[in-house]
């Protein structure tokens, strides 16, 4: 597996973070409770292209009209951060797929916001680490089967067992850029990444929000509103500044606008290739995600950090108490 990093611009909050994030037992910690509730869809409102509430199906509320295509799917829908949210399992046919129209406006992304609740599941089996969950995949042509963007949990292994402790998640955002060029104007890695960082498992929601900016070639990650840091191991906390995308061997060419390689169907919650049954069947690293999603949001620009600290408390101002 081609691994290309994108290096995380993160800011260090005051409090002092931690490479780990986590919350507490409340789901409106950390931070205070709004005074009002805000909608969140008032948030950069002209660039959201898609929204999944989650209430009682997968689907897509803005008017684009998607819904599952796979009827036989067997995600439940359980009591969420706010109303109902998706639950997923490790069964082959969890997860929803989407059969994108030539007008989809995922299929076009040369920026890209994404927001949610999460709640992440750890691989509990004491003999093995499968396996990698994948929480949404849109596919593509143009590497293999990791197609054109994906938000994926890898896998936590058991304890003493590997580079990562059984209680984390190591977290991982890929996106495709077909025509990245490297330093000397040759075809340079076009699958990029942004996998430095890690969740510690909890039984509460967290909100995440990830974003990459065409104008600025910048990845930025939100959890609760507050900046990721990015890190390899588990002493390094560092917080990467002013790295525009991975560079190797003297590489300064800006990652700049992406471009997708032939996208058809977009996945929640598995492997595209695997829930539409073209690829990854008999592969047990390749698994569902086995925990819950909710108010799940795509938008066509990189929020800056104000848009995705006003989404996160207007998120927050939605909880029921």
């Amino acid at each position: 597996m081609k691994k290309f990093n994108v290096w995380l611009l993160a800011a260090v909050a005051s409090m002092g973070m931690t490479a780990m994030v986590s919350c507490g037992d409340d789901n409106k910690t950390p931070g205070e409770e709004p005074d009002t509730k805000v909608d969140p869809s008032t948030i950069a409102a002209s660039n959201l292209i898609a929204y999944f509430p989650f209430e009682g199906n997968g689907n897509e509320a803005t008017g684009s009209g998607l819904t599952p295509a796979n009827a036989n799917n067997t995600v439940t829908y359980v009591a969420g951060a706010r109303g109902q949210a998706y639950q997923g399992s490790a069964a082959i046919t969890s997860g929803l797929l989407y059969n994108l129209p030539a007008s989809s406006p995922i299929k076009t992304l040369t920026s890209f916001s994404f927001s949610m609740w999460a709640k992440l599941v750890a691989n509990t089996t004491a003999t093995t680490s499968d396996p990698e969950q994948m929480l949404f995949h849109l596919d593509g042509t143009g590497d293999w089967i990791w197609g054109n963007l994906f938000f994926l949990q890898h896998r936590n292994y058991p304890e003493n067992t590997g580079d990562w402790n059984a209680n984390v998640a190591p977290m991982d955002v890929y996106f495709w850029k077909e025509d990245a060029v490297d330093a000397d104007d040759n075809l340079g890695w076009r699958g990029q990444r942004a996998d430095g960082w890690k969740l510690e498992f909890t039984s509460s929601w967290r909100h995440i929000i990830c974003t990459y900016d065409a104008a600025t070639s910048e990845f930025h990650g939100y959890v609760n509103g507050q900046h990721i840091v990015s890190h390899k191991s588990g002493v390094d906390t560092t917080v990467y500044t002013g790295v525009k995308r991975w560079q190797a061997a003297g590489e300064t060419t800006p990652l700049g606008a992406l471009k997708f390689t032939a996208p058809q169907h977009f996945v929640i919650g598995h492997w595209a290739d695997k829930l539409i049954g073209t690829s990854l069947v008999d592969d047990a690293w390749a698994g569902a995600f086995r925990g819950g999603l909710d108010e799940f949001r795509i938008y066509n620009k990189g929020l800056t950090e104000t848009e995705a600290k006003d989404l996160y408390a207007a998120e927050l101002s939605q909880l029921e108490e």
